[in-house]
């Protein structure tokens, strides 16, 4: 009985453990570095976005390491596109992209899908939009993460988010929780797009149809 118990407490602190918040610290943008968003597609009506605001800082999570921010959407509509920013000091990183149900931020959370998105961009700051071939049928907390094939390639941390939330803590290969103490707050440049509600197509359709009305008529 008392090795039955003191073996599920053990179990219980190593649980505690792997979900603790560890403090890690996140690594400065050299200055002069500007990012080349030449690669981001037009938004229409993102359901999250945390775009706008650099702290000038990234975090490099290590070569083949999985780091993930929590995202709170605005909507749990099906996801059309995914934007992200990252810094590269030096070589091309292969990447790719994971996206898992927060799961009420227990872990290891639920993988949803992930995509090999090749070789990027070399040295420099970078931001991309992913158009996902199939919307990803996904509910509105999540954690959206990243991997580089290079060590010293890492996610771009901007704060705060102007659509949806995000809480000051990161994920890391689905098994803890890290964050940066608060300076800066670890929240990752990204940004999603989900597929329009029917009533917003219904809607651009209708305009579309008065728009062709009222120009039949002109003629």
């Amino acid at each position: 009985m008392f090795r039955t118990l003191l073996v599920t407490v053990l179990l219980l602190i190593a649980a505690a453990m792997a979900n603790a918040q560890i403090r890690v610290t996140a690594q400065p943008v050299p200055a002069g570095v500007n990012l080349n968003n030449n690669g981001l597609a037009p938004q229409v009506a993102p359901d999250y976005s945390n775009t706008t605001n650099p702290t000038n800082y990234y975090f490099p999570g290590g070569a083949g390491a999985i780091v993930a921010d929590d995202v709170h959407r605005t909507t749990s509509l099906p996801i059309a596109q995914i934007s992200f920013g990252y810094y590269a000091p030096s070589n091309a990183p292969d990447v790719t992209m994971y996206i898992y149900d927060l799961n009420g931020y227990n872990l290891p959370a639920p993988l949803l899908a992930s995509y090999s998105l090749g070789t990027l961009s070399g040295a420099g700051a970078y931001a991309y939009t992913i158009t996902l071939a199939t919307p990803l049928a996904a509910p509105a907390d999540l954690w959206i993460g990243f991997s580089f094939s290079v060590a010293d390639a890492g996610l771009l941390i901007y704060d705060p988010p102007t659509i949806g939330s995000s809480e000051d803590v990161f994920m890391q290969d689905n098994s803890g929780l890290w964050y940066f103490g608060g300076n800066p707050k670890a929240n990752f440049y990204l940004e999603t797009v989900p597929v329009p509600e029917p009533a917003s197509l219904l809607a651009l359709g209708s305009g579309v149809m008065g728009l062709f009305t009222l120009r039949r008529r002109r003629a």
